[in-house]
């Protein structure tokens, strides 16, 4: 098998001159994976960022950004978004891998949270997380609340290979 020589995927931290390519990032997840009403909350965050939020590049190009932080000892996954034209493509994976990482080893968490939609719940359900609560419209006509946790012992027993999966590959470039 020919060796890999596709573009290398870089994680850097998010910085103000990346908010045009994060809003195209929304705007293109608009309504499916996100209500047009939660717009006005993700341009409140670009413009104070909690935590570590950054962005998931490829030659320059902007494909996804993402950020983490920790409250009362739980971390938390924010505003993750993947271009809609690159779904399907490992970014989410790979930013989800940068995220965990982060929390287990960087902040010592031992559970991770998010709150999600009905949409992507299934990808985090692949990747070890499990459902707490579920409210209907929670984020906007259509688009269910879905909370779902996962604990740093159940990622590093490797439920259903999500450990494996999410190990940060080189492709990744540098932490933040």
């Amino acid at each position: 098998m020919p060796p890999d020589t596709s573009p290398q995927l870089h994680v850097r931290p998010y910085v103000a001159a990346d908010r045009p390519a994060c809003l195209a990032l929304f705007a293109s997840n608009v309504p499916r994976y996100f209500a047009p009403e939660e717009l006005a909350a993700f341009e409140a965050f670009l413009r104070a960022p909690a935590g570590d939020y950054v962005v998931v590049e490829r030659e320059g190009e902007v494909l996804a950004c993402g950020g983490c932080y920790v409250r009362e000892g739980i971390g938390r996954l924010s505003w993750g978004l993947v271009s809609r034209a690159h779904h399907g493509q490992s970014l989410g994976r790979a930013l989800l891998a940068w995220r965990l990482q982060r929390l287990w080893v960087d902040h010592g968490v031992s559970e991770v949270a998010i709150d999600t939609s009905q949409h992507t719940a299934g990808f985090f359900a692949r990747h070890g997380f499990r459902v707490t609560r579920q409210l209907a419209d929670g984020f906007g006509p259509g688009l269910d609340m879905v909370a779902m946790t996962l604990r740093r012992e159940d990622w590093l027993a490797g439920a259903d290979g999500a450990a494996a999966a999410l190990r940060p590959s080189s492709s990744i470039g540098p932490r933040a």
